[in-house]
């Protein structure tokens, strides 16, 4: 039976959910409150091309992604390259790729680097144990590893992807994404090489045949009730009627948008907060290193370390130079990511010129962008709050970060989500019932 469907939300999670909608054959309204879509994964252009403001790359065991790349006609785009990862500690850069690497770490003592290597080990044995959402990863390390060894690595790597909320941050998260980073013996990254663009692009268009209505720059402020049916109040104007809703929102402003809805107190009182980021793009003529990911500690930055793309993505889609992220994950309300753009690109390219001797001649052009809601920040028994997907069974559905959980929140795990949503809406949508795949 076909729907009128309105998806709330134009980042990949919205875009999958329209997609997938469309091909049940719906009729689908997409809403972007920006003039733009995907989201963390939009671009700006850049001398004749287009770079993503944030850093992005594909893993070999995002299969959801994979497979959405290939539904779309992108598959042959995929490019797949060993990475490197190095760790500055004290302004003296370590390789942090092997065990011989890890063996070599002189920061540590010989037992905690061995201490360092059985974490792993027991990550992997452990995988997504219910037991890892009771602990914090904070304990769960130190246990291992101890807490010299915690305090000079973890600690940091930690506090740099949630800020000073990572005392909480369960140890189910911390091992799901050991397990995902470190899944095998050679680390490996892929990247499209038209870059998100071209996946954004590809997306927009087989929306389009599929007679999806795009509406840019319409927030929506409410989702209700309008009799048997639903509807969406856009900012600004008057209510539309849907027979379907699906948000994509983040959980608080899902909330806001729903307070009226009357929902089950679990859902509608859930407190989830997000660190958000902020990201200084550095095109360089020359590069800073061989590593695709270097963090540094103790070394004096403001910024908690870089991405040297170039290591990753062909450097024809940067004109010959060298695309480098120097990053901070805070908090939206915290005064770095307030601060004035060109107080933050001079505190950025401070960073290069102090812990790179002679990278800011080399400084082509820089950029800087923001983000409010990047990564959600996870608390101990998250997973017996995780927020159901179908809401409103046959009338509302939820896809968004606030479900990625245990996963790290990338979008692969959010097309997973979508599809465990779909899963739910084409049974519950359907006349008659049916099985889903």
């Amino acid at each position: 039976m076909t729907r009128s469907a309105a998806v709330v939300g134009g980042g990949i999670s919205g875009l999958a959910s329209a997609y997938r909608m469309a091909r049940l054959g719906h009729r689908v309204t997409l809403f972007e409150g920006e003039d733009f879509l995907g989201g963390l994964g939009t671009t700006f252009p850049y001398r004749g091309g287009h770079l993503e403001r944030f850093y992005h790359c594909i893993m070999p065991t995002d299969h959801a992604l994979i497979g959405f790349i290939r539904d779309i006609g992108l598959e042959d785009d995929l490019l797949w390259r060993q990475t490197r990862m190095g760790f500055m500690y004290r302004r003296q850069v370590y390789p942090l790729n092997t065990v011989m690497d890890l063996l070599r770490f002189s920061p540590l003592s010989l037992t905690e680097r061995l201490r360092m290597g059985l974490l792993g080990l027991r990550a992997r044995a452990v995988g997504e144990a219910d037991s890892l959402d009771d602990i914090t990863a904070a304990d769960w390390v130190r246990e291992t590893v101890g807490e010299r060894a915690f305090e000079v690595l973890w600690k940091p790597l930690l506090s740099a992807k949630i800020g000073d909320h990572y005392p909480a941050l369960p140890a189910l998260w911390l091992s799901s994404r050991m397990n995902r980073d470190k899944g095998a013996r050679i680390e490996v990254k892929g990247c499209l090489v038209g870059g998100y663009r071209s996946l954004i692009d590809a997306i927009e268009r087989r929306l389009r045949e599929q007679g999806v209505r795009i509406r840019l720059g319409t927030r929506i402020d409410a989702i209700t009730r309008d009799g048997e049916g639903m509807a969406v109040t856009p900012a600004g104007d008057g209510r539309e009627r849907f027979e379907v809703v699906v948000s994509t929102l983040p959980l608080t402003l899902f909330q806001r948008a729903t307070r009226d809805l009357g929902l089950d107190p679990r859902l509608a009182g859930l407190e989830l907060d997000y660190q958000g980021v902020v990201s200084g793009v550095f095109l360089l003529r020359r590069p800073l290193s061989r590593y695709y990911w270097m963090p540094w500690v103790d070394s004096g930055a403001t910024s908690q370390g870089a991405i040297e793309m170039s290591n990753l993505v062909p450097l024809e889609r940067s004109r010959g130079l060298y695309v480098t992220y120097l990053v901070n994950y805070t908090h939206r309300d915290g005064e770095l990511f307030s601060m004035p753009d060109a107080e933050l690109l001079a505190a950025y390219r401070h960073d290069l010129e102090s812990l790179f001797p002679g990278a800011g001649d080399g400084i082509e052009d820089q950029f800087v962008f923001r983000a409010p809601f990047v990564e959600p920040i996870w608390t101990v028994g998250y997973r017996q709050l995780r927020p159901p997907t179908s809401v409103l069974p046959g009338k509302l559905y939820l896809a968004s970060t606030a479900q990625v959980y245990p996963r790290v929140n990338s979008w692969n795990s959010c097309i997973e989500v979508v599809n465990e949503m779909m899963r739910e809406l084409a049974a519950e949508t359907a006349p008659f019932p049916v099985e889903v795949g």
